[in-house]
């Protein structure tokens, strides 16, 4: 007899592998600058992508999709159709892991998926609000404590193999204190009915959503496999949205790049 999960879906779902990343070139969006940098192109790290490349080849993606906006589509096309014919990649992850396995499964592209938070209103002010309302100690309690965390991330991935550091990465543990960054210090500042805090960390989760939201829409078939290479910190409210969602299968990162 079928379960009543069984009988709910009624269908296949598309399996959906996310794969959570440092940036090999750090674009300097993010609040923690990483000082220690990691040369992507050296012999023993093109070894180690190379390694990366072929184990997520197991999961056989029928798509490949990068932390790039839609819009830029036409762009990464020709790019990655100039790659096919000889050009050299970019120091991107996208590059190094998206453009190299879609050309080792020979996939005609790779798909853009990221999108940028929209503000329903104008973006709230929670360190102002916090100076304005006797709150400023809210600002630094957790955040020199995850500061330090980065930083020592930061110089692990140095010290490891690639493929362990994407590991420990997506670990969940890892996965869900990275999240937990969001939810401290100045995402507390508010009092009574006002919530500057929580409402400018809605921008945050609004973004996840419309990329969870283009996922959607690269999604053709239910027998798709789809990888997602993106930034680590996208990556918590991205697995809620593939866990809860009837039409896809989370496929976990640790069987394919664990030992």
């Amino acid at each position: 007899m079928a379960s009543d999960a069984e009988s709910f879906l009624g269908r296949p779902q598309a399996k959906v592998l996310l794969l959570g990343a440092f940036h090999f070139k750090d674009a300097g969006r993010d609040a923690y600058q990483p000082q220690h940098k990691l040369d992507i192109f050296s012999q023993e790290r093109q070894r180690e992508v190379e390694e990366v490349v072929e184990r997520l080849s197991r999961f056989d993606p029928t798509k490949i999709a990068i932390e790039e906006v839609p819009s830029k589509q036409g762009l990464v096309d020709d790019s990655y159709r100039a790659y096919v014919r000889g050009a050299a990649l970019g120091p991107w992850e996208s590059h190094q892991i998206g453009y190299r396995l879609a050309r080792r499964l020979d996939h005609p592209r790779v798909w853009c998926v990221n999108a940028w938070d929209r503000h329903y209103e104008a973006p709230s002010a929670p360190e102002e609000y916090a100076r304005k309302h006797g709150q400023e100690r809210l600002l630094a309690e957790w955040t020199p404590r995850f500061t330090a965390w980065y930083a020592h991330g930061d110089q692990r991935k140095t010290e490891r193999t690639l493929r362990e550091t994407l590991l420990t990465m997506n670990a969940e543990e890892s996965l869900l204190r990275n999240h937990g960054s969001y939810l401290v210090d100045r995402f507390k500042v508010g009092d009574g009915d006002e919530y500057p805090g929580a409402d400018r960390i809605t921008a945050w989760f609004n973004r996840n959503l419309r990329i969870f939201a283009n996922l959607q829409r690269i999604t053709e078939h239910s027998d798709e496999r789809i990888l997602l290479v993106m930034g680590a910190g996208h990556m918590p409210i991205l697995r809620h949205c593939v866990q809860a969602s009837p039409e896809y299968e989370l496929a976990e990162v640790a069987p394919y790049l664990g030992p």
